[in-house]
């Protein structure tokens, strides 16, 4: 069966013939209609409501003649589709008329030649001696609705195909999903099946599942146009991945597939796509293709958050080219950004404002009334009694930096005062942008009250603080920093960090996390480089004891600044005397706690790794209440977290043992002891240091030892009893000296 399309008539020819109908001037008529129908510029449902007109005016002759010249001029071309539509419109207006039986019965005997039961099928209806022509044609129409090769779809039995046409018997033959070689009468067929496109996709799963399983990964838009054609059109993206996972592709690449697929859906033309959940997004074909701005406008138009309008706007005229430069998009735009400020007027200024600066570029592009709006802004600024307050709401960081650009115009005396109080309320987008044109406009008064601000306040002002101390380590912006110590100004950032560390440990309220976040990737990434390089005769004390004393620093930034202040101003702890030994802490030197912090490290990333992966493969094997490795896994899992809750807590205990504070007079961690055997009369050597320090083959022992614990605090001539595991020994200590230098 052919598709045969007519061309379309022009409405202007339509609505002449009308006009002809309703003035009654008949004559014209008829030459207007001839002249339609010869010129090949026919639509059949637009001429149909020409005759229907006629009809309604009792003019049924002449209805009848027109449509017979339309049939003479299709069966001329050949278009017996065209042919029978006509014919049945006259057999609506005359049902008994027995003439139009016969054109009627070769018309399909046309329509259906290629089909060589053909003829015999419209035979057998009898059309031609029909008493009730109307009911043959239906007949007919169930008789023709399959051919071989059709494919169908019956609820129960899921998707068929017509094997072959029994004529004789009336009755087609169809293997379906779940039942083969199934005979349905002709005439009961339309009722109980839906007849499917080749292309349709319940056809392409029953027998082109190659085709799909290659469009998946070669064509996916192509496929989900499919899919919408199955939902005539329109369907929730929900809907259409329940629909592809079953039978198309399987569940578990559908989240990966279709984040690629909806990037390439969204720049289709003949796609609609409505973001949303995936139970609301929403997908639609479009029966034309939809330019950019013709979707900018539709978007625009359905959308009633004016923030999200604002939005939009601003992307579509940033991305514009000169190439997409559309006058009545920018001017629609317009038209709706104005109604949109009017209504904000008084109630909202953010977006009032920013709508009139999106009006203003828009002008600019358009090179129309330029300045108009630009004006409305200046006023809004001048009688505005909550700058900063606006500036903050405002979405936009372009249109905050014109506005602030705005304010030095309209208020020339006293705009850095506004800047200041806009710096202490924005978050962060506006900072370097306000320094940059104090510094540029030489408003040198101005820099230092917000600097002072910024360095006394640190506490009520933690973000701008560490903007502030990073800019300084950096050496930016020296004009904000002329009459800043930068010592205090280190001081005070270790001093925050306490602090927030502090209200995290009471359970205050806030987002301390994130600033102590932010503080500790500022020290480690250039922390210890900038307190070094300040460091000096005046300061070098305050940093020590800041450093030092800190609970929120990390013991590798410690030792770090601790190491490098004792070795270049040894003077400031030789003062001090030898400090008393405290049981609580554990003495070790630098390379010792090096040495146990590297295996803390290695417990953490590498121990921790292997048992987790033991643990998954013990896992995996099922039945846990009978799995020894799991078991075993969980064993060492407990174990390792004991031990590293144990080395963490030494490590957070530890003092490095410094070569300034070692004494010889008594023995202490860090010296090195000639001892002499009374038992034996044999001379022993130890050197003192830490449990991570030990080394017996080089004779050092750790001061917690038995032997350590004996010594400690010990002079030259005191005789010690130290009690060993195979009895005590009598020591009389000869010589002490410094084993660190």
């Amino acid at each position: 069966m052919s598709n045969e399309n007519s061309t379309n008539v022009k409405k202007s020819d339509a609505n002449e013939l009308l006009s002809l109908v309703n003035t009654e001037q008949y004559d014209k008529l008829e030459e207007a209609w001839l002249g339609v129908v010869e010129s090949d510029n026919q639509n059949l449902p637009l001429l149909f409501e020409v005759v229907d007109l006629l009809v309604k005016r009792e003019e049924r002759r002449r209805a009848h003649d027109f449509l017979m010249t339309l049939t003479s001029y299709y069966k001329q071309k050949g278009l017996y589709l065209n042919v029978l539509e006509v014919l049945k419109k006259v057999l609506g207006y005359n049902p008994r008329e027995k003439t139009l039986a016969k054109e009627i019965s070769e018309c399909y005997s046309n329509i259906y030649k290629d089909r060589p039961y053909g003829r015999m099928l419209v035979e057998k209806t009898g059309i031609e001696t029909a008493t009730d022509i109307t009911h043959a044609i239906k007949k007919l129409e169930k008789y023709f609705y399959l051919d071989t090769g059709d494919y169908v779809f019956h609820k129960s039995w899921g998707v068929g195909q017509v094997v072959s046409v029994d004529a004789e018997g009336e009755k087609v033959n169809i293997n379906f999903e779940k039942k083969s070689n199934h005979s349905i009468a002709m005439d009961i067929a339309p009722e109980i099946l839906q007849r499917l496109d080749n292309d349709d996709l319940l056809v392409m799963i029953y027998a082109q599942k190659d085709v799909l399983n290659k469009m998946v990964e070669e064509d996916p838009v192509a496929l989900v146009k499919l899919t919408l054609k199955f939902f005539k059109g329109k369907a929730l993206v929900s809907n259409i991945k329940n629909r592809l996972t079953t039978g198309v592709m399987p569940l578990e690449t559908w989240s990966r597939w279709w984040t690629n697929t909806k990037k390439l859906l969204k720049k289709d033309p003949y796609i609609r796509y409505t973001e949303g959940t995936p139970s609301t997004s929403l997908l639609e074909l479009r029966a034309a293709p939809m330019s950019h701005h013709q979707e900018i406008l539709g978007k625009l138009n359905h959308i009633n958050d004016i923030d999200k309008k604002i939005e939009i706007s601003k992307k579509y005229i940033s991305e514009m080219k000169d190439t997409d430069f559309c006058r009545d998009t920018l001017k629609e735009i317009a038209n709706l950004l104005i109604k949109e400020a009017d209504a904000l007027c008084g109630t909202n200024t953010a977006p009032e404002v920013e709508s009139l600066l999106l009006l203003e570029e828009i002008q600019n592009h358009l090179r129309e009334e330029v300045g108009k709006y630009k004006s409305r802004v200046e006023t809004l600024i001048q009688t505005g009694k909550n700058l900063p307050d606006l500036i903050d709401k405002m979405t936009i960081l372009e249109y905050k930096k014109l506005l602030l650009s705005m304010v030095k115009k309209v208020k020339p005396d006293l705009w850095h005062e506004d800047y200041i109080a806009i710096f202490f309320t924005d978050n962060s987008n506006l900072w370097e942008f306000i320094v940059k044109d104090l510094t540029s406009e030489r408003k040198q008064v101005a820099l230092e009250e917000l600097s002072h601000k910024v360095f006394n306040q640190f506490n009520a002002y933690p973000d701008h603080y560490i903007w502030f101390c990073k800019n300084g380590m950096q050496e930016r912006y020296p004009e904000l920093y002329k009459n800043i110590d930068t010592a205090i100004m280190f001081n005070r950032l270790i001093e925050l960090l306490d602090n927030m560390h502090f209200k995290i440990q009471k359970g205050r309220e806030g987002d301390f996390k994130a600033i102590v976040n932010k503080i500790e990737n500022l020290l480690a990434d250039r922390g210890s480089e900038y307190a070094l390089r300040i460091v000096n005769d005046a300061n070098a004390e305050s940093i020590y004891n800041v450093v030092s004393g800190s609970k929120g620093l990390e013991d590798w930034f410690k030792v770090a600044v601790e190491s490098v202040i004792t070795d270049r101003f040894p003077d400031l702890f030789e003062k001090q005397g030898v400090p008393e030994l405290d049981k609580t802490k554990i003495y070790s030197t630098r390379a010792g706690y090096e040495k146990r912090k590297k295996e803390f490290d290695h417990l953490m990333n590498i121990e921790f790794a292997e048992n987790a992966r033991d643990l998954g493969e013990a896992i995996s094997r099922g039945d846990l209440r009978e799995n020894a490795e799991y078991k075993a896994a969980r064993e060492k899992q407990a174990m390792l977290v004991e031990k590293a809750e144990r080395m963490k807590a030494e490590l957070q205990k530890a003092v490095v043992i410094e070569p300034y504070s070692i004494e010889a007079d008594t023995v202490s961690p860090g010296t090195k002891v000639t001892l002499k055997n009374l038992d034996k009369e044999e001379a022993e050597i130890y050197t003192l240091l830490g449990p991570w320090d030990v080394d017996i083959e080089k004779g050092i022992i750790s001061y917690m030892s038995p032997v350590g614990r004996g010594l400690m605090h010990k002079a030259v001539g005191n005789v010690v009893k130290v009690k060993l595991p195979e009895g005590e020994s009598m020591y009389k200590i000869m010589k002490i000296e410094k084993a660190l230098q």
